[in-house]
């Protein structure tokens, strides 16, 4: 199995986990599980260094939102 698709089994395991036990994974826990193993795949180090970046772009979401004070940590 190559990388990527190793990666997509690894994020449908957690959908499957917070499906099976819902009080365990809640939503923020499990997306935050998810783009930690993305963010990995792609070469960051952790949140704050790819959050830095996202910064960095005026048309991403996550800067207009900060713009804007509607950025939930």
């Amino acid at each position: 199995m190559n990388k990527e698709l190793s990666l997509l089994d690894q994020i449908e395991e957690i959908r499957q986990k917070s499906i099976e036990n819902p009080q365990r994974y809640p939503v923020d826990h499990t997306v935050r599980v998810i783009s930690a193993m993305v963010a990995k795949y792609l070469g960051y180090d952790g949140r704050s260094e790819w959050t830095d970046e996202l910064k960095k772009h005026p048309e991403s979401n996550l800067a207009k939102r900060l713009s804007e004070n509607r950025f939930f940590i």
